[in-house]
């Protein structure tokens, strides 16, 4: 297991600056950028399947020592039924996928609805093609 989250972690981390981010939401007046990167998108069915980056104009801070600047994420949303999850996950020390790995976490998280007014439903819009 912990070569699969390492083997995660590293192809997750490793490709910030060959991606050809598309930014698609700005929350928390302009602080909070999302992006995707369209080269990694695929289908499966009504699923899609996307490499995101989430990066902050301030550090977040996950304890006292350890702080990132983006999260780079393997996203799957549900274009019929308005859902998403995370699959898996990055923290990075850098803004847009750089620097070194903070926290990492392989395991997928439970679906979630997507939510009106978000930048959780600008990329479900974006990536289900709904804009």
């Amino acid at each position: 297991m912990l070569r699969v989250s390492l083997f995660l972690a590293l192809a997750l981390s490793g490709s910030a600056a060959m991606a050809d981010w598309i930014k698609v939401a700005e929350a928390s007046e302009g602080k909070v950028s999302h992006y995707i990167d369209p080269a990694t998108l695929r289908r499966m069915g009504s699923l899609m399947q996307v490499v995101t980056l989430t990066d902050y104009q301030q550090a977040q801070a996950i304890s006292e020592t350890q702080r990132f600047m983006s999260v780079k994420m393997q996203d799957e949303f549900n274009c019929a039924t308005r859902s998403g999850r995370h699959l898996s996950l990055v923290a990075l020390a850098g803004n847009m996928g750089t620097g070194s790995i903070v926290a990492s976490e392989s395991a997928a998280a439970p679906e979630r609805a997507i939510v009106a007014g978000t930048a959780d439903e600008e990329m479900w819009k974006h990536v289900c093609g709904e804009k």
